[in-house]
């Protein structure tokens, strides 16, 4: 007998052994995810935080709450919703004080939508008392863990906000593509990119670039190209998410990296293009990622 086999099993895998995933749920974890709305039920994702969300407002920051099936672990600011109102069939609880803004770009996998008078119960809700510290101390815990979840999903971000002077820096310092390409061990191919602005340094290199210009790292890193508002949008969109993850996971990068490399890889192609007033980004995007997830 080996050693898993012989070690008992723990309240939650016994728990998980027996709860049966509804259709209605499968069809919407695997299908296309639709554009966000009120009452809809998400599964969260950035990095390795992961949570169950309700939204509540779906704005361009949709204010989402997050949702367990942890009955144990419950207060008198929580919101019980009936296994008839929900997609799970099974009693959930909401959490309402915890609620946060969050970017579009964490909305990862589409579980389901809450009941019509669920939905409106949670749109309605009072203000409740603050958390009571009476409680015993794993419920504080628990609610602690979902507040530290929220707040790290709500500040998620894979792109800095630069000035975009980065290209007029380097020409006022009278570099060229190959002084770039030298300064920083790097193809001629990414050095046109930095030197016309469309690709963002990563820190190591502003270390390499700032003597060459006499400016400061910090002054090199705030000078960073942010890519295009429009192509921002259209990868931060949930139909985007599965496939920047699958690419992360072929490249064993963080998925804050592949958002950045496949922004910039975009970004680049599109501006070696002449004559063109408008880029159609979501086709772009789609040719990218038939060819980055096909390789062989």
């Amino acid at each position: 007998m080996t050693r898993d086999a012989a070690r008992p099993q723990s309240k939650l895998e016994v728990a998980a052994s027996s709860v049966t995933v509804p259709d209605e749920v499968r069809a919407a974890w695997t299908g296309v995810a639709p554009g966000l709305a009120v009452g809809q039920i998400w599964r969260a994702r950035w990095d390795d935080q992961v949570q169950l969300v309700v939204i509540l407002s779906a704005d361009q920051r949709p204010t989402a709450n997050p949702l367990s099936f942890d009955l144990d672990y419950t207060d008198s600011t929580t919101t019980p919703i009936a296994a008839a109102a929900n997609p799970f069939n099974v009693p959930v609880i909401v959490w309402p004080e915890l609620a946060q803004a969050l970017p579009i770009v964490v909305f990862d996998r589409f579980a389901g939508q809450l009941s019509p008078e669920a939905t409106a119960s949670l749109a309605s809700e009072s203000a409740r008392s603050r958390e009571d510290r009476s409680l015993p101390h794993p419920v504080r815990v628990y609610r602690a863990l979902l507040e530290d979840a929220m707040a790290e999903l709500s500040a998620a971000r894979w792109y800095e906000s630069g000035s975009g002077d980065l290209s007029a820096i380097l020409h006022r310092a009278n570099l060229t593509v190959q002084d770039v390409a030298a300064g920083l061990g790097a193809t001629p191919q990414r050095a046109l990119a930095i030197w016309r602005g469309q690709l963002a340094l990563s820190h190591e290199e502003a270390e390499k670039v700032a003597p060459l210009i006499g400016e400061s790292v910090e002054t090199v890193l705030a000078a960073n190209p942010a890519p295009p508002a429009d192509l921002v949008a259209c990868l931060e969109q949930p139909v985007r998410h599965r496939q920047v993850l699958a690419y992360a996971a072929r490249r064993s990068i963080k998925v804050p990296t592949a958002y950045r490399d496949l922004a910039y890889q975009s970004w680049a192609l599109a501006a070696r293009q002449t004559g063109q007033k408008a880029t159609n980004w979501n086709l772009r995007l789609d040719t990218l990622f038939a060819a980055v997830l096909n390789e062989h």
